[in-house]
């Protein structure tokens, strides 16, 4: 979940429509890299430009929400169905309300950003007014579903809502302080998901999610470093970036991949199943396969400028993850 710098919000967005280099498709991991070439401006959006400064592209973030319960106890989220909706419905109205004022805060410098001025209100397609009405109505979603939570869940949200306001007034500017705030709004979905339908709590699952996000985030900023250095431009519009190099970036994603990958493990090791052991170290080969090949993907393929998307996009990752959920699967019911 921009602010006078012109930086996303703390859920680390991207321009809604936004495209970005393509990758040569016939080029192997192993290859060199692309060559780099200047933004892209994005493609209109079809959307009502009120809907776009929503950014609908990006609830689907809030599936951690599901990810949590569904790990520890897939049937707590079919006992409290209403309560797992109410909560996904929350978290959006809350994380578009920060879209909102994000861009509310930003319209001026946007309007100097070779791609971020194509936002609705820094384009002039939403007014000031408008756009702060718009936020209200999701605010007032906000409230409305939040009362339908138990406390914890609602304390969970509140949380998440004061962090992106903390994250867009100031404290994006800090570097590492700014990618910690946006692993822990992620960890605040999976906490509130499992408190909403009174799942377990698991410490070592908690952890994981958070190291995994870091790992993400700190992707991200690798990837704006090395394009910027790429093509001999000084880096605009985060000012934390000055807080970072890239062999800063690798030594710390080194380091999140072997915090990830041993937080995955001591949760794999403490599921209820009768056979935990055999699992883990039945899955933990997806888990290592899934973070070195992301690592890959920023360090090699100059990927990571939208962590969502290119882990959600790329083939081999892909079939990762499905043999991984299957053998999650198979373990559960033997």
């Amino acid at each position: 979940m921009t602010g006078p710098s012109g930086t996303d919000t703390v859920d680390e967005q991207s321009v809604p429509g936004a495209t970005t280099t393509a990758q040569d498709p016939a080029r192997t991991a192993s290859g060199p890299p692309a060559p780099a070439t200047e933004p892209a401006v994005p493609r209109r959006s079809r959307l009502p430009a009120g809907l776009v400064l929503l950014r609908p592209r990006q609830w689907v973030k809030n599936v951690f929400v599901l990810i949590a319960p569904l790990a520890v106890d897939p049937a707590a989220v079919f006992r409290h169905p209403g309560a797992m909706l109410a909560t996904l419905v929350a978290f959006t109205a809350a994380s578009a309300a920060v879209y909102v004022l994000n861009d509310w805060l930003d319209r001026d410098r946007d309007r100097l950003h070779p791609v971020k001025r194509h936002r609705p209100l820094a384009s002039g397609r939403v007014g000031p007014l408008g756009a702060l009405l718009l936020g209200a109505a999701c605010l007032a979603a906000l409230i409305g579903t939040g009362a339908l939570l138990p406390p914890s869940a609602r304390a969970a949200i509140a949380g998440y809502a004061v962090l992106n306001l903390a994250y867009c007034l100031a404290l994006k500017h800090y570097p590492l302080v700014d990618v910690s705030l946006v692993s822990a709004g992620f960890v605040l979905r999976a906490v509130a998901g499992c408190v909403a339908v009174a799942a377990p709590f698991n410490p070592a699952l908690i952890i994981s999610i958070y190291c995994t996000c870091l790992l993400l985030s700190l992707g991200k900023r690798r990837h704006e470093l090395a394009t910027a250095e790429l093509r001999g431009q000084a880096v605009a519009g985060r000012p934390a970036l000055s807080g970072y190099s890239v062999p800063l970036l690798d030594q710390l994603m080194a380091v999140l991949v072997a915090a990830t990958l041993i937080s995955y493990e001591l949760f794999a090791l403490s599921a209820p199943q009768p056979h935990a052991a055999v699992l883990a170290v039945v899955t933990v080969p997806f888990a290592i396969f899934a973070a070195c090949r992301y690592v890959q993907l920023v360090a090699v393929r100059r990927s990571g400028g939208e962590p969502g998307r290119d882990v959600l996009t790329d083939v081999p990752l892909v079939i990762n993850a499905v043999l991984w959920l299957a053998c999650l699967a198979i373990g559960r019911f033997v």
